[in-house]
């Protein structure tokens, strides 16, 4: 073995170890791609839509190269108050045209893909291989050690794009201990359903798909929502419960999805289909609040390790957050290996740049929302006096009928005043900010 058997270890080959294996790799480094499943994206569990700004950067042929399911041409917020629902809807054909603003995906095919690039550009894969620590000399990150023949592993660099719940970030010291409030439980199934069935009862055709997110009040206090993502043959169907409202309502999150698959305007969807998958897993949702430091000498933090999810109610992303997040981890790394100073110093224009990204400009946007969004009246009181406003505009009465904001604090009002003026200010904080 030589000193530095590799130029840089990547740890996890989600989107953004991937594409930061990919990028060092395309400029001529000695990378190795390190993954804990038998291939890339074999543990993720993903029900959504990828953004493809990325993409179009960076492979510019995916349209035709990647396993894209439908480009999402619909855009459906369902608000649910006991078997009540009021629906915001939008669709536009443009967002069906190549390249797509974004498209539905099952993540072990995308991931399998994406790191299929990394290897074609020349990293080195290891699969089925879990990184147990970090290797450690004079305070500097020089390695991993991995269970694996030989065990050690050397480079001057590691960039860890090991998950949310980060092992080597812990040991790196770069991730404090966070507020259990910012994490959410997800559980997510796929159904199976003929393509003329989803086209049908999703309002879309064979060129297009849906994005259909759900809030409302659920059993027990229960805060969170639900999802439904079409595929070309098949729903992602799943539910994210907060973890300090799964555990006040002593709600199991496999109860809290049965529970919101029997509502009617989700039932009426999903009807007939038969599951192919299930799973759980936790998700990041404090956004900008939950940021860890991200770099220390011969290291850095990307995707999801660096809490770069944007959580912010009918915006949820993060793939395309956790491949810039890999790109430009790459390229600071390169440069770092350029000068032969891999410090915390030198490698500190990563987080710099990172902030000066779209990726940053986002969480600090919407940096007050993941709190607002902790609020239960925002889940039961509001959902519900909206859906009892609009049932009462609709319903015909003798007196005639009353104005929509008028039946709107009707409902609002015996929540209390200033609760819901407290409200507003934190929403127009949120959202204008």
């Amino acid at each position: 073995m030589s000193a530095h058997d590799y130029d840089v270890i990547v740890v996890g080959a989600g989107p953004a170890g991937s594409s930061a294996a990919w990028r060092l790799a395309s400029l001529g480094r000695k990378v190795l791609l390190l993954e804990r499943g038998e291939y890339p994206g074999a543990k993720n569990l993903f029900g959504g839509m990828i953004c493809s700004l990325e993409l179009q950067r960076h492979f510019p042929h995916f349209v035709k190269d990647a396993p894209i399911e439908r480009p999402v041409t619909r855009h459906a917020t369902y608000l649910l108050a006991g078997e009540r629902s009021l629906n915001l809807d939008f669709a536009s054909a443009a967002l069906g045209a190549e390249p797509y603003n974004g498209f539905t995906a099952y993540r072990g095919r995308f991931d399998r893909w994406l790191g299929g690039q990394a290897v074609a550009a020349g990293a080195v894969l290891a699969p089925s291989t879990v990184v147990d620590d970090l290797l450690l000399e004079g305070g500097r990150v020089v390695g991993v050690l991995a269970r694996r023949e030989q065990g050690a592993v050397r480079a001057p660099l590691v960039i860890a794009a090991d998950g949310i719940l980060s092992l080597l970030g812990k040991r790196a010291g770069l991730i404090r201990e966070r507020d259990p409030a910012h994490y959410s439980l997800g559980v997510r199934e796929v159904l199976a359903l003929p393509a003329g069935t989803i086209e049908e009862r999703f309002q879309i055709d064979s060129g297009g798909g849906c994005a259909a997110l759900f809030a409302g009040r659920w059993s027990q206090g229960l805060q969170g929502g639900g999802f439904i993502y079409t595929n070309r043959d098949t729903l992602s169907v799943g539910f994210v419960a907060q973890l300090p409202s799964l555990e006040r309502a002593g709600v199991g999150i496999a109860d809290a999805l049965d529970a919101f698959k029997r509502h009617p305007a989700v039932r009426r969807l999903i009807h007939g289909g038969e599951r192919l998958e299930y799973g759980a897993h936790v998700v990041p949702e404090g956004g900008w609040a939950m940021r860890p430091r991200l770099v220390r000498d011969g290291m850095l933090l990307v995707g999801d390790a660096a809490a770069l999810v944007l959580a912010a109610g009918v915006l949820y992303e993060g793939v395309h957050y956790a491949m810039h997040s890999g790109i430009l981890a790459a390229d600071v790394a390169h440069a770092a290996l350029k000068r032969g100073d891999v410090s915390a110093r030198s490698l500190a224009d990563y987080p710099r740049r990172l902030a000066a990204s779209y990726v940053g400009r986002n969480l600090r946007a919407f940096r007050h929302l993941p709190a607002l969004l902790t609020e239960p009246r925002i889940y039961g009181v509001y959902p519900e006096a909206l859906c009892r406003a609009a049932e009462d505009f609709f319903r015909a009465d003798a007196a005639g009928h009353a104005k929509p904001l008028a039946l709107l604090w009707r409902h609002v009002r015996p929540h209390g005043l200033w609760a819901a003026l407290r409200d507003a200010w934190r929403a127009a904080r949120a959202l204008l900010r």
